[in-house]
């Protein structure tokens, strides 16, 4: 029975919370339902400042694979043909035995557009593979990528093809 007059006490001043009017009560829950009802009925003194959203920090040595803005080589892919066909050495090796192909370079540009790191992901070799690293590795920087505004570090892949006059 002490279970249940303590349920009933309870439940009667949650319905007095809600509603805002106050009874007398006696037993061992009238002076914290005064209490409720006294901070319920309080004037607000505080006022609290607006939320504003912090912007998410970006850790500095995080690799973005797909961020919000892309890198670009500067001056567009225009350009980045023009560097290519401008400064491509093809190597004497793959000349003689007619070695054409494709190579697929991996880079990370960091946050300044600048290549940290860059290895050859297939190639058909005969000295292709170590000119199209030495392509990439002698690029100026790219307009770097960009995630909520700042810029950040970002894995590339770009196929640079070769092709022997035969």
């Amino acid at each position: 029975m002490t279970h249940s007059l303590r349920f009933f006490s309870f439940v009667g001043m949650l319905g007095l919370l809600a509603t805002g009017h106050s009874q007398a009560q006696s037993g061992p829950y009238a002076s914290t339902q005064a209490r409720h009802t006294a901070v319920l009925n309080a004037p607000a003194t505080a006022t609290v400042p607006p939320m504003v959203p912090a912007a998410p920090s970006i850790n500095p040595d995080s690799v973005f694979i797909n961020p919000e803005v892309r890198p670009q080589f500067v001056g567009g892919d225009k350009a980045f043909t023009a560097y290519l066909a401008k400064s491509i050495r093809y190597p004497q090796q793959a000349l003689m035995r007619h070695v054409s192909g494709r190579v697929f370079v991996n880079f990370i540009l960091d946050a300044k557009g600048k290549v940290v790191d860059a290895h050859v992901i297939s190639g058909p070799g005969s000295g292709l593979n170590d000119e199209a690293l030495r392509l990439v590795w002698m690029m100026p920087p790219w307009e770097p990528a960009r995630s909520n505004g700042q810029p950040v570090r970002v894995a590339c892949t770009v196929p640079i093809s070769f092709t022997a006059d035969r």
